[in-house]
Order: structure tokens, then sequence, then C-alpha cells
């Protein structure tokens, strides 16, 4: 699952980073940073992986009717795979997180994504973050 995997992983971010208009620098770090430390990207080119990020970050902002295709890529990616779609949503509350400041925007389109995958998003936190929620 890793190919389409990652494609639904940076078509996630992007679409998170853009939600209050536009990506930091700080959320393509954050993406960055996760191609290296999460074992279902780290197996696949990190140069890869930031520049499929910054694909859908062009492809959004050149084409806002694009949205829902992005978002069909995201649902792609999780096929159905409860654990690939927690994960996608903890993906997408790091990016969102990665500039200090989490605002609305971020929080509605986490939210719509959750619900493209029918998921809690609390949920997919405390399955892939488990010590995170009980502190």
């Amino acid at each position: 699952r890793g190919r389409q995997f990652l494609e639904g992983a940076m078509a996630a971010s992007a679409l998170v980073a853009l939600a209050d208009g536009d990506a930091s620098l700080e959320e393509g770090a954050e993406v960055g940073r996760l191609m290296r430390v999460l074992d279902v990207l780290r197996d696949q080119n990190p140069g890869e992986g930031v520049e499929t990020y910054l694909r859908y970050i062009d492809k959004l902002r050149k084409n806002p009717s694009a949205t829902n295709e992005v978002r069909a890529q995201v649902k792609a990616a999780a096929a159905g795979d409860e654990e690939a779609a927690a994960l996608l949503i903890v993906i997408c509350h790091a990016v969102s997180e990665a500039d200090g400041i989490v605002r609305d925007s971020e929080t509605e389109e986490i939210g719509r994504l959750a619900q493209l995958l029918a998921i809690n998003s609390k949920d997919a936190v405390a399955m892939i973050a488990p010590q995170q929620t009980n502190a």
C-alpha cells in the first residue's frame, strides 16, 4: 500500500495546509519530518514525498475545484483500512499544528476528511497515539 498511501497522505496534508488559504513553510517542513519518522512513509523516497505534497499544493492553488478529486485520493489511500484512515487523520493533525496555530478552517477540513474516511478524529488519534490521549 506504500505508494497509494503516500499519495493519500500528501493529498490530505495539502488539503489541510491550504485550508487557511496558504501553506506555510512550517507545514511543508512537517511533511518532510513525517516522511522520515513514519514507518509507512519512511520506505518511500522522502524527496518524492515532499514533491508529491508540493504538486498537490500547486494543483489546489491553480484549480480549487480539484478539491473533491484530491479528497478522493485520500479516500483511496485508506481503502477501507481503519488503521490507515486513522493514520491519515493523525498526519492531518500534525500538519495543522505545525505552524503553532490550528485554525477553524483546518479543523473543518480534518473533519470533512474524517467523515470521508468514516472515522472519528478523536478515535483516530486514540488509535494511533494512545499514550498522548491518556496524559
